[in-house]
């Protein structure tokens, strides 16, 4: 069984459906609304763990109903709490989030407890390093404190990986510890230091291999994406054809999904396969924790893609 250490964001999201993202200046009437546990950590945390792996999750709430609410979703689903830290200075995160009518979405994040998630906590649950094969990183935590996971993940044997959204500058120090990373189009565009416009995907996730990482996944929604690694291999992997209606989490999801073949010792192609089908299943219901899959779900979709005998 794999075990995944996660380290990051755990919000509550407040959801509401439009026709269209409101543009400056423009009210609109929206649908229905909702409330449903969120955040990448969290996100990733649950997911992991309805995939029938270890699950353990480093991170801060707030003590308020919101964290609470949190707390007992995740530890409903087999997560491990024992590193998720209630704080008193800061509410909950937060995440405002419009999903529009054909299932594309725009999010304000009020990062609130999140901001909280700092070193010590880190070193505090070095044990739980130790006791997992992979750690799983976002961008919603501090940097330093990323920093710090990666290096400790690091030497304490685990297989990195970091899902750099939303992207911000990261320190050499990070980098060098980074075995996976995944990211979007946009992001890639971001991290690369060639800010031509006619750059290609493949000299600028080249210029980022050489940086030291062992594997860049680039990933291109509906279109599925592109695979890196230090060795000159390239491929792409195919998107599965779902009717989404709303995309919050799917990210997440193929991360989960990824990080989690790869601990079972998947070759890459088929992980990548796997963590396509848990970010299509996801992109079916409506809100971020309610949409992410279980495994025997995920086992299913694979079975009626193509006959793919993936081993569950």
């Amino acid at each position: 069984m794999s075990a995944v250490a996660i380290v990051g964001s755990l919000n509550i999201d407040l959801v509401i459906r439009a026709p269209h993202c409101p543009q400056q200046g423009e009210t609109i009437v929206g649908g229905p609304f909702g409330m449903a546990g969120g955040g990448k950590g969290s996100n990733q945390a649950l997911e992991v763990a309805r995939l029938n792996a270890r699950s353990y999750m480093i991170g801060c709430v707030g003590d308020d109903d919101f964290g609470r609410r949190l707390r007992s979703v995740l530890t409903e689903n087999g997560v491990d709490c024992s590193h998720l830290q209630t704080r008193k200075e800061l509410a909950t995160g937060t995440a405002v989030i419009t999903v529009t009518d054909d299932g594309d979405n725009s999010i304000v994040i009020a990062h609130g407890a999140n901001s909280l998630l700092d070193e010590k906590a880190i070193f505090d649950a070095k044990n739980i390093f130790e006791s997992s094969d992979s750690a799983l990183f976002q961008m919603e935590s501090p940097t330093e404190t990323v920093t710090a996971g990666l290096k400790l993940a690091r030497q304490t044997g685990c297989k990195t990986f970091l899902s750099a959204e939303p992207p911000y500058s990261l320190s050499k120090e990070a980098w060098k510890n980074i075995d996976y990373l995944i990211l979007n189009e946009k992001a890639l565009s971001f991290y690369a230091e060639t800010k031509n416009h006619d750059a290609s995907i493949y000299s600028m996730a080249h210029e980022i291999l050489d940086r030291g990482i062992k594997c860049l996944v680039v990933t291109q929604s509906s279109k599925g994406g592109m695979i890196f690694d230090e060795a000159g291999e390239n491929f792409t992997f195919d998107a599965f054809n779902i009717r989404s209606v709303d995309s919050t989490g799917a990210r997440d999801a193929f991360c989960a999904g990824f990080c989690v073949a790869l601990g079972e010792g998947r070759p890459i192609r088929r992980a990548a396969r796997f963590g396509s089908a848990c970010g299509a299943l996801a992109c079916t219901k409506i809100g971020a924790h309610p949409s992410l899959p279980w495994r025997h779900q995920v086992g299913a979709l694979l079975g009626e893609a193509s006959g793919d005998d993936y081993e569950l």
